[in-house]
């Protein structure tokens, strides 16, 4: 009867299927990933920019990240990998890391010069592009009204349970306007690390500048789509 009862399970087993799906994030670049019967993201995720190179590999189950996760720069290399089993990077790429400004928001000296930084489960320039395009989609229309150059700010305030508050301070036409920016692409999320030292998390600001400019002529245009 067990024997029965274990092969039934098997064959059950074998019949799961998945629903590869694809969308479109509002940096152009496209997400592929894999829904269960259960409407629940298992299996593989992938991100790729627009010249079809892979940024972002990792695998789901049941909804939460497993195993080894890949963050890929526009090259092809290794900027970050992170093993979500074992809580652990194994590997990290200085430089790109250095190209925006991270700062640990603790009264101690010590834990600010010696925890580890606030990092995005991400390469750091695709966090920059997808921050930029919501600055861009955010913004009031009638900023958006007429060409012109736009300098900002943008910072990330990271809790330490790994949430993050995002905030840009723009000058356009030498005046300086401030907003929250909240991120809507909801089939990805940019999952933080938070800054640590001895065990212990604290919160932490990380802040790049840009600039761009404004275009009305061009327009914006944008598309979400599932298979």
């Amino acid at each position: 009867m067990k024997i029965l009862l274990t092969t039934s399970l098997v064959l059950s087993l074998s019949f799961v299927s998945f629903i590869e799906k694809t969308a479109m994030l509002i940096d152009q670049s496209k997400v592929t990933y894999q829904i269960g019967e259960n409407k629940k993201l298992n299996g593989l995720y992938t991100i790729e920019d627009q010249q079809k190179n892979i940024r972002i590999r990792g695998n789901y189950k049941e909804n939460k990240r497993i195993g080894d996760w890949y963050c890929f720069d526009a090259k092809g290399q290794t900027v970050l990998r992170y093993n979500y089993t074992t809580q652990k990077i194994l590997t990290l790429d200085q430089e790109s890391i250095a190209t925006v400004d991270i700062k640990v928001l603790s009264n101690d000296t010590e834990v600010n010069d010696n925890a580890t930084v606030a990092i995005p489960i991400c390469s750091i320039d695709q966090y920059k592009k997808i921050l930029i395009a919501e600055l861009k989609d955010q913004m009031p229309p009638k900023d958006k009204s007429e060409a012109a150059k736009v300098t900002a700010s943008i910072t990330a305030l990271v809790d330490k349970d790994g949430k993050a508050k995002y905030i840009a301070t723009y000058i356009l036409d030498q005046v300086t306007h401030q907003s929250t920016l909240f991120l809507k692409d909801k089939v990805f999320n940019i999952e933080w690390l938070p800054a640590k030292y001895k065990g212990q998390s604290y919160s932490a600001e990380v802040k790049f500048e840009t600039a761009f400019k404004i275009d009305p002529s061009a327009g914006t245009r944008r598309f979400i789509w599932n298979y």
